[in-house]
């Protein structure tokens, strides 16, 4: 293949080795890293996102880290534009874009595009503010039954980003936002990539997000939440993700320190295995086994060598 257009994406779930072999990849191959994780795009959202540290950024380039502040908002949509751009500069300097990370929905945009869902009217979304701050969020998840049940059935009741996003976009448009999600601009893949990810059994995978999550709480996890609560509500969008609102909701003294890190490893687990369900569906993946590094360096040798 002309390394021009080569691309090598390193998918699979959490906790799961992604990080390390695309670093091996990109050290390798001449390669920079493009993370696809829609939690790394926030600043001062560290040690709870596993996002790359300081030292491992700078033995290679890493892009699509750190772009906006904990209050803003960044697209699926807008990560496939401005990673399209990041593939074509590193391509034009002679490197291997190498994609790393567990955002489905971004890797999707990527290689597929996205639907564009219409613009809301301010008027419902205005409503829909207001019949949260009246009601809480169960009651609004359980108008989402109502209207999008196939939607709600996916969505944690106390989601609320996800439940307000999925009700607008009912209530303006009558479609679900999970059929516009499945529509694809792209007849076929945009990319000719080589994607790999590494396959664990169930109850390894499972016992290594056991020990990451103490691993993270010892690191700094609890602090790294304190400071951000020092400058934004413990009700931020971003403040609601995996073991981020866990441990609010501990510095608020409503959950032990026990229940604390039983409840991050629960949905932690449960979100790996959502991941897998995901990445299961996109043929183009090759799975290996953990050991078998050896195996995908000389995949990828074979693919730049076409």
């Amino acid at each position: 293949m002309d390394n021009s257009s080569a691309i090598v994406v390193v998918a699979g779930p959490t906790a799961s080795g992604k990080s390390d072999l695309a670093l091996r990849l990109a050290q390798e191959f001449d390669g920079e890293l493009i993370c696809s994780d829609s939690m790394q795009v926030y600043r001062q959202f560290d040690i709870g996102t596993a996002k790359p540290t300081l030292s491992e950024q700078k033995l290679v380039p890493h892009h699509q880290l750190d772009l906006i502040d904990p209050d803003g908002n960044y697209s699926a949509g807008k990560y496939e534009r401005d990673t399209a751009k990041i593939i074509q500069q590193i391509q034009q300097r002679g490197k291997l874009p190498i994609l790393v990370g567990g955002t489905g929905l971004y890797y999707r945009a990527l290689m597929y595009g996205i639907s564009n869902i219409p613009e809301i009217p301010e008027n419902i979304r205005k409503e829909l503010i207001s019949l949260q701050e009246e009601h809480g969020t169960s009651y609004c998840w359980e108008q989402l039954q109502k209207h999008d049940p196939q939607t709600a059935k996916r969505l944690h009741p106390n989601d609320t980003s996800r439940i307000m996003r999925s009700l607008e976009v009912v209530l303006a448009t009558g479609t679900s936002i999970a059929d516009f999600q499945q529509q694809q601009p792209f007849a076929g893949a945009r990319y000719p990539v080589l994607a790999v990810a590494y396959e664990w059994e169930r109850s390894v995978l499972y016992e290594r997000i056991n020990q990451r999550t103490h691993k993270m709480l010892k690191s700094g996890w609890i602090e790294e939440v304190e400071m951000l609560l020092e400058s934004y509500p413990p009700e931020l969008k971003a403040l609601q993700a995996i073991g981020y609102r866990e441990i609010v909701e501990h510095l608020q003294d409503k959950l032990n320190w026990e229940a604390l890190v039983k409840r991050i490893q629960q949905r932690t687990r449960q979100y790996a295995k959502k991941q897998m369900t995901w990445f299961r569906r996109e043929a183009k993946i090759a799975w290996h086994q953990p050991d078998d590094e050896a195996a995908i360096l000389d995949k990828i040798k074979v693919y730049l060598e076409k």
